[in-house]
């Protein structure tokens, strides 16, 4: 008797397999679906939630993974097809931008860069044409919690690396490249385990308060509650887990500043 249970059950198991849960259209021959495998790493949203890419001739398109849906459809502008799509925050403002290259192989090969903001879907820049084979990458080089934007193009030995960054002021930035004088003071500061954010000048009512990593992606939502000066923030993400150490910005509607997080 134990026997037949024990070769049931196994049967059982072998006989689990997966199922396709959802599909999504495209139209070119060479249509490819892209997405990070970090947590969050294609947020375009902010819902901490990735999104899946699909980098199809005409577009590039966003969907949604839990409702399945067309999020947004960026057009490849008359260029063959599209590469490279990353999502960082390029000009320091609350929301992350979009980036992502255009390629043409007709009558030579030629690309440009796009950037989209993530929060209005409008189209902030546009890069010069380049020739030969190019490359696209996003990172903040330079540590001023804006990411650049690296581009290689040329033919070889006349090939060049050319890295773009945004002039716009963040949130951690005054015009002009000056630090902002924080309004919104936290403490303790440095902090290890939790700290309490503070906004005096803020406007009556409930608000939300994002907390921001160095490169501007959001790691955690909070709301200060109506009345109430300033909250608590555990130095956890959205998920419940430890941020890393690190600098980290946190922003309630025209206040911010800065919190330095320790292990």
């Amino acid at each position: 008797m134990r026997i037949v249970t024990l070769i049931a059950l196994l049967a059982t198991v072998a006989s689990a397999s997966y199922v396709v849960e959802w599909t999504a259209p495209a139209t070119y021959s060479s249509a490819t679906a892209y997405t990070y495998n970090l947590h969050a790493g294609f947020d375009v949203n902010g819902d901490t939630i990735p999104e899946v890419m699909l980098m199809d001739s005409s577009a590039l398109k966003v969907y949604s993974g839990v409702t399945h849906g067309l999020l947004w459809s960026m057009p490849s502008n008359g260029y063959a097809y599209i590469q490279y799509p990353v999502v960082a925050n390029t000009d320091g403002d609350a929301a992350k931008e979009l980036v992502f290259q255009v390629s043409n192989y007709t009558p030579s090969y030629s690309c440009r860069f796009y950037v989209y903001d993530c929060g209005t879907h409008a189209l902030e820049y546009t890069s010069p044409v380049k020739s030969g084979y190019a490359y696209t990458a996003v990172a903040d080089v330079d540590g001023d919690n804006k990411s650049e934007i690296i581009i290689t193009s040329g033919a070889a030995g006349s090939r060049i690396m050319e890295v773009y960054g945004s002039n716009a002021a963040g949130v951690d930035e005054a015009p002009g490249g000056a630090p902002e004088v924080s309004v919104a003071p936290a403490f303790p500061n440095p902090t290890g385990r939790s700290v309490t954010l503070a906004f005096p000048a803020r406007e009556p009512g409930p608000a939300p308060v994002l907390v921001m990593d160095a490169t501007g992606r959001i790691v955690r939502h909070l709301e200060l509650r109506a009345g109430e000066p300033a909250l608590l923030w555990d130095c956890a993400d959205d998920l419940g887990m430890p941020v890393p150490a690190g600098t980290y910005l946190y922003q309630c509607g025209p206040q911010s500043g800065k919190v330095e997080v320790v292990r």
